[in-house]
């Protein structure tokens, strides 16, 4: 027996998730995939639930480990773009607790109305370098699409007021991060040309 929604059924949960709000810290889609959110939004067979463009953290470890809450975690820098090494270094002071910095590559979860629809994206997603995709299937049919891979880096810093790592060190992370900016970059402008011409018929 299908599990799969009928298209009302879909419609009618589509509508709720884009008239909810946005709980994410920054309250908006980042603008460099915001095309592609909208593609798949404007799909029949697709919503978005959430999604991260790509970003580096610099965040307090001890409060992640005592709350075992990320957004009660201190975050000192976050961006989604290239960073600058010297304006990273000036924002680390190891008097914050202990220190992590962190690459998130792009994610993307997408809530599909048909098993075959979220197969064929997640195709999309595996030829485009992110090899961690998977489907989940939910127990009252919610299908769900995870567009992800592992191509991200952590790193602690500071360890009981005492910074661990060089300036030096630092410089080299930074150069590191960036790669896989752009490297996540090449991976999600790949798929964007992919689904547009699954979606787009481009």
């Amino acid at each position: 027996m299908s599990m799969d929604l009928s298209e009302k059924d879909f419609k009618n949960q589509k509508k709720q998730i884009l008239a909810g709000v946005d709980v994410s810290r920054k309250g908006s889609i980042d603008e460099a995939i915001i095309d592609l959110v909208l593609i798949m939004n404007n799909s029949a067979d697709f919503v978005t639930t959430s999604s991260c463009s790509g970003r580096v953290l610099l965040f307090c470890q001890n409060n992640y480990e005592k709350e075992k809450r990320k957004q009660n975690c201190k975050w000192i820098y976050s961006r989604h773009d290239l960073i600058d090494s010297d304006i990273l270094i000036s924002h680390i002071d190891p008097s914050e607790g202990e220190l992590v910095l962190k690459f998130e590559p792009f994610i993307l979860h997408v809530q599909c109305r048909t098993l075959e629809a979220a197969k064929i994206v997640q195709k999309c997603a595996l030829e485009s370098g992110f090899r961690n995709s998977g489907i989940v299937v939910g127990q009252h049919g919610k299908i769900t699409l995870a567009v992800r891979s592992t191509h991200s880096l952590e790193v602690p810093l500071s360890n009981k007021g005492k910074l661990l790592v060089s300036d030096e060190y630092l410089k080299f992370l930074t150069e590191t991060v960036n790669e896989k900016f752009e490297e996540n970059k090449m991976r999600t402008d790949k798929f964007k040309t992919i689904i547009e011409k699954i979606i787009l018929n481009k």
